[in-house]
């Protein structure tokens, strides 16, 4: 699931978002369809944060494996192979939580970079979607933080225990977290730095979010 929602990421930022923010000669060709009412922004804008609710979810997840591929390696198969279905299923619906206000709101497109972006007006104030985003993110950075942690301090203390494709998969894991933890800082640095939110600034946070989620996603 996570990579599934990785590779739509890649995508969707590669053939709508980056290609007309890097090649604005294009934008009048595709300007009408997006500037004028039409489902197709909703359906990206709506998706892709989707995508990024999923990866926070399946974020957690991952760290769980990993931590626990290191405490219970003798049950870690068994217990995964039930946790499986679960999983998929959260990570698949739990993202509508955080997404469900994009869905029955209006999505316009504003110029950024020569080329456009997308964002929306919300229908109910209050459920704000850089809200539900912290919430999520914090959640697993806590997760993150926690689970990354005790699985490094068995690899150092108790290396014993493992044997080298565990290790290989568990550093994997922490750089993916790493990669995490920046996503979080630059998101929730948006939504509780006013000043990163002020019109100088805005530009420079926008490019620094996709960057960032780069590297996660490739990661």
């Amino acid at each position: 699931m996570e990579s599934m929602a990785s590779s739509y990421l890649l995508l969707a930022d590669i053939f709508y978002v980056r290609l007309f923010m890097y090649i604005p000669p294009l934008c009048p060709i595709i300007m009408p369809i997006f500037f004028n009412p039409s489902f197709i922004p909703k359906l990206v804008y709506a998706t892709m944060n989707h995508c990024r609710f999923a990866k926070s979810i399946a974020q957690i997840f991952l760290v769980l494996n990993r931590m626990s591929c290191v405490l219970v390696p003798t049950d870690y198969e068994s217990l995964w192979r039930k946790l499986i279905p679960i999983v998929r299923f959260l990570t698949a619906f739990l993202p509508f939580c955080g997404t469900w206000n994009i869905w029955i709101s209006r999505i316009y497109v504003f110029p950024v970079g020569g080329g456009f972006a997308m964002d929306y007006i919300k229908n109910v104030e209050w459920a704000a979607l850089s809200l539900f985003q912290s919430i999520f993110v914090l959640t697993a950075l806590f997760f993150t933080i926690v689970c990354t942690s005790i699985t490094l301090y068995k690899l150092i203390f108790l290396p014993d225990r493992m044997i080298s494709a565990e290790k290989s998969l568990c550093f994997t894991s922490i750089f993916i977290s790493c990669c995490f933890l920046i996503v979080g800082a630059t998101q929730v640095a948006f939504v509780t730095c006013s000043v990163c939110r002020s019109f100088e600034y805005l530009y420079f946070m926008y490019m620094l979010s996709y960057y960032t989620f780069d590297a996660f996603n490739v990661g």
